[in-house]
């Protein structure tokens, strides 16, 4: 159940970040880059209205495609952390079973 939400709010951020394809093509240090250049340049005052509005525009979906790839990487993580510890309480049966035959396992 879990899983279908985490993927649902994946779609929905490529979804929002797919109105920019260049922007869903980002890797996350790519946006990241991206938006912090679009900070500087507003907080320094290089833009003028319009332009703040474009790149305050541009920046929201910056942040939602960060996010997206963000919860994706929480996702896996989570995932693969899960297949882990599911294998490693296998391996932890094994060696109990085995007392001392894997030393190397415990320096």
């Amino acid at each position: 159940m879990t899983k279908k939400k985490d993927t649902r709010e994946g779609a929905e951020s490529a979804g929002t970040a797919g109105s920019d394809p260049a922007i869903a093509a980002l890797s996350y240090e790519d946006a990241m880059a991206q938006l912090e250049a679009l900070v500087e340049r507003i907080e320094q005052g290089e833009v003028g209205l319009e332009e703040s509005l474009a790149s305050y525009r541009r920046g929201e979906q910056l942040l939602r495609h960060l996010k997206g790839l963000l919860d994706r990487a929480e996702t896996t993580v989570r995932d693969l952390s899960l297949a882990e510890v599911e294998r490693g309480g296998d391996r932890a049966g094994d060696r109990e079973a085995g007392r001392g035959s894997d030393r190397a396992d415990h320096f």
